[in-house]
């Protein structure tokens, strides 16, 4: 219809809005929508306990589903050459759940299928009693999944851009191996520009520590002290799962006797203000918590943590600390929370890719909504986005990214000080050591 009067033009669409009803509540509806809330996801392994995960498959280049998942938690193997499609559903992932930054991690240990288990083949940790294994090419697979992505898109410069909404974290080394600081060391320097932090180291960890082999790690082990001083003095936060207590029977609650090794490790990677360090950044996942881990009055233990160390340790709020904790004790957690405003963040926790990054976020809306609107907004997405984006501005400053990058580069020769950080006597205090130099100087003369 045409119009050669522009005011019944006018007068024409004013009538419709009146008389239309759908127009009407429409109108009402997006009034009242609140806008679409946006995260930050501190916490996503990309693979799981059979080292494998989701991947972009949507052409159906690979057997399975749109993820590449041909059963539950089975996935198709992803061959060289073809791995950025890991990166690349992820960033889909990212985008339909309203998650723009996020940490990303392999899984540092796989589930062994023993001989004594032949019944069903395990997926998970808990599947039976099989031993969990080492998985040092966990961190390899990772890198190689950016490196193929950036090669994939090396004509995209949008397509490129969106690896800057990325922070993957290298996981795959043993926390009770003294030497293990120098594989973290080697995977940077393999992997130059690629790594943003470390973890999630998994210390205690109920269930899964009893089923690793061999030393069980703790926060305060010396391989941890390295590990963590190397972090802070090269700007990289440390994600680490450490129960804050032993698991419990149920409705039996237990005190929180593993807090002081974790505290242990924060108190000797702090720095006083005004020293040239800096103090290593902390992300403590689940607040401490894990499978029938029980502590009477969690909020309370968190402050006292906090009170100390909020200059250095953040609290990652994921997995089972919303079922278990949250839920049922909203005010109190709204009250601990709002006093330190900057120091917690949402993570999803899921293993194997991100899928249903979202259903475990948004179980936080209705602590969200409790919140004041800025600090539900710093919970939701900014106080990790603005952390990763704090850490690589020291990192630029030390000059330890290559450009305007984020991920560290260390210098080919650089190695970790042999015995830095160890309990070991220095030579001139070690009775066999101390002679030992007396004779070599002796016979030098």
């Amino acid at each position: 219809m045409q119009f050669k009067h522009p005011m019944r033009q006018i007068l024409a669409v004013f009538c419709c809005l009146i008389i239309s009803p759908e127009i009407e509540t429409n109108l009402a509806i997006a009034e009242d929508t609140p806008p679409q809330r946006s995260y930050s996801d501190c916490h996503i392994h990309l693979l799981n306990f059979l080292q494998r995960g989701e991947f972009l498959n949507a052409d159906r280049e690979f057997p399975g589903s749109k993820w590449g998942e041909i059963d539950h938690e089975r996935y198709a193997v992803l061959p060289a050459g073809q791995r950025w499609r890991r990166i690349a559903g992820l960033l889909e992932t990212m985008d339909r759940s309203h998650i723009d930054y996020a940490l990303i991690c392999g899984l540092p240990v796989f589930k062994k299928w023993a001989v004594n288990e032949t019944y069903e083949r395990p997926d998970g940790y808990l599947d039976n009693e099989s031993h969990v294994l080492l998985a040092r090419d966990s961190d390899v697979t990772i890198a190689e999944s950016i490196l193929e992505y950036r090669r994939e898109f090396a004509e995209e410069k949008k397509q490129l851009a969106e690896l800057e909404r990325v922070s993957p974290f290298m996981c795959a080394f043993d926390p009770t191996d003294l030497g293990a600081v120098d594989q973290v060391v080697q995977r940077i320097q393999e992997y130059p520009g690629i790594w943003q932090g470390v973890g999630e180291i998994l210390s205690r960890h109920d269930d899964l520590t009893h089923l690793q082999l061999g030393e069980r790690p703790r926060s305060n082990h010396p391989a941890m002290l390295r590990i963590c001083k190397f972090a802070g003095e090269n700007y990289l936060p440390v994600s680490i799962h450490h129960n804050i207590a032993p698991v419990s029977r149920p409705g039996l609650e237990r005190p929180p006797v593993y807090l002081d090794e974790l505290v242990e490790l924060f108190r000797y990677c702090h720095e006083e203000p005004g020293s040239v360090r800096r103090s290593t950044v902390f992300i403590w996942c689940h607040a401490g918590t894990s499978r029938r881990v029980q502590v009477d009055d969690l909020p309370y233990w968190i402050e006292e943590v906090l009170k100390v160390f909020s200059e250095h340790v953040a609290i990652d709020l994921s997995w089972l600390v919303w079922e278990n904790y949250i839920k049922d004790d909203l005010n109190t957690w709204t009250t601990l929370i709002e006093k330190y405003p900057t120091r917690f963040m949402l993570g999803s926790d899921v293993v194997g890719g991100s899928t249903n990054a979202a259903e475990e976020l948004t179980q936080f809306v209705p602590l969200l909504e409790q919140l004041k609107p800025k600090t539900a907004k710093l919970v939701a997405r900014d106080n990790f986005h603005n952390l990763m984006n704090e850490m690589a501005e020291q990192r630029r400053t030390a000059n330890l990214v290559d450009g305007d990058g984020a991920g560290i580069v260390l210098p080919t020769d650089y190695s970790f000080p042999e015995y830095a950080h160890m309990p070991r006597l220095k030579d001139e205090e070690s009775f066999v050591r101390s002679r030992l130099e007396q004779q070599a100087d002796k016979d030098a003369k």
